[in-house]
């Protein structure tokens, strides 16, 4: 299977964009609102709280939905829509990269390469949030198609309902001769010119 395609994946996850945002959204108001914001440590606590809100959010959401399959397995839990896309919950850095632990499962996801799960046409994609510089809010929700360790390509859900609108050209003008735009010096009065 090669990399994911972008026009076959997104009309396909726009059909349950609003409960992921939502499953997102909510499970960081979730962290914000825990005793444990500010009082642990370490990031990855934090990233850790907001994955299981996220994941009980989603699944919830998501449960019962007549496109999707929650396929639940090897500490983790992935989505299959329309028997098509299957994808992961992630936190991102500002280039839309997750980090996970060098697992063989963990580096076979984005080697398309590899049949997982039985699933060999399957598009397997991310859907990540993004921090704001301070890390006190998502400023981004983003869907994330990887090559290995490069992002192949990826798109904001947040911004997924705006479509870009091309704004009207200008009629071509009729082209004019040159001789009409151009005066040509005469080569003679040039050169008396030249001569006083």
């Amino acid at each position: 299977m090669s990399v994911p395609v972008e026009v076959t994946v997104r009309p396909i996850l726009n059909e349950i964009r609003s409960e992921v945002i939502s499953a997102i959204q909510e499970a960081w108001a979730d962290w914000l609102a825990s005793d444990f914001n500010g009082a642990w440590r370490c990031k990855r606590s934090r990233a850790n709280f907001v994955w299981e809100q996220i994941i009980e959010r989603a699944s919830s959401a998501l449960f019962d939905h007549d496109l999707v399959h929650v396929i639940e397995g090897h500490e983790t839990v992935k989505f299959l829509v329309r028997d098509t896309v299957l994808f992961r919950f992630k936190k991102a850095d500002e280039m839309g990269r997750s980090s996970n632990v060098a697992t063989q499962l963990a580096l076979a996801f984005h080697d398309h390469d590899c049949d997982l799960f039985g699933l060999p046409e399957v598009q397997r994609v991310e859907v990540v949030y993004k921090l704001n510089s301070l890390e006190t809010k998502i400023s981004d929700i983003c869907v994330v198609a990887r090559n290995g360790n490069q992002v192949a390509w990826e798109y904001s859900l947040l911004d997924a309902g705006e479509v870009a609108v091309p704004l009207p050209m200008p009629e071509p003008k009729p082209e004019r001769p040159a001789a009409a735009i151009v005066k040509l010096k005469d080569a003679a009065d040039d050169s008396k010119k030249r001569q006083d």
